[in-house]
């Protein structure tokens, strides 16, 4: 793997099966994993070490993956979530990344998808890590500032941080300010894929975008129907 350094990843999962087989694989591919067998123990644990990414059933004792997934979002808008479940329909899934997950994969799924999925995730994660410098990446538009490897926006009264995936988006769009993304090239460069799940989650993290920059009124996201969306300036306000 052609990243710094060996990602730490938290597996729940109540089937010790599965929970067994994920682990071997995650640490064939270079990985090291803790894993938990119930919510409550993975939130016990979350609170105590530091993760690159979390692995999550959703259907499980005590706390359920979303309950989970509630907590850590509260605590922690950074690390990449993953929902593993045997519940393919379409509103568990959009529930899923309605909690700020990155990905939702349905059992049975291939150990080769979970780890491709899990390095693309990886690759576009920005966490910013104590021990590690990075490189400055500011961006700047009307009434606000983006602080990209930091995940901080800031107004002129307030700053607010977002997640990953939503620092991902909001630089596509300030970089190509008064310009039409459609919606398939924002899927391409901030997921990888275009499929209908990832289609549906590029409209959550349009919506929380758009929460976020309720705080500055001259600037705004618009649908282009049909084609994708833009963000444009009212500098008449």
């Amino acid at each position: 793997m052609s990243l710094d350094k060996t990602p730490h990843i938290l597996i729940v999962e109540d089937d010790i099966t599965l929970a067994t087989l994920l682990k071997e694989n995650l640490k064939l591919a270079g990985f090291s994993t803790r894993l938990c067998k119930d919510g409550e123990e993975g939130w016990q644990v979350f609170q105590k070490e530091k993760f690159d990414l979390c692995l999550l059933d959703v259907n499980m004792p005590k706390k359920n993956g979303f309950e989970l997934a509630k907590l850590i979002r509260e605590l922690d808008v950074f690390t990449p979530l993953v929902f593993l479940t045997a519940n393919s329909s379409e509103e568990d899934k959009l529930k899923g990344f309605g909690l700020g997950a990155d990905e939702y994969m349905t059992k049975p799924f291939s150990t080769q998808e979970l780890l491709a999925r899990l390095k693309a995730i990886l690759k576009r994660s920005t966490s910013v890590k104590p021990d590690i410098l990075v490189k400055e990446e500011i961006y700047e538009i009307t009434g606000m500032r983006i602080d990209i490897p930091n995940h901080l926006v800031y107004f002129k009264n307030s700053e607010k941080k977002i997640s990953g995936t939503e620092c991902d988006l909001l630089k596509l769009f300030v970089k190509n300010k008064g310009q039409l993304l459609t919606r398939n090239s924002l899927l391409l460069s901030v997921w990888g894929r275009d499929d209908f799940y990832t289609a549906r989650n590029l409209d959550v993290y349009i919506n929380k975008l758009r929460k976020v920059l309720k705080e500055n009124e001259m600037v705004e996201i618009i649908n282009v129907h049909g084609s994708g969306f833009k963000l444009v300036e009212n500098l008449e306000q």
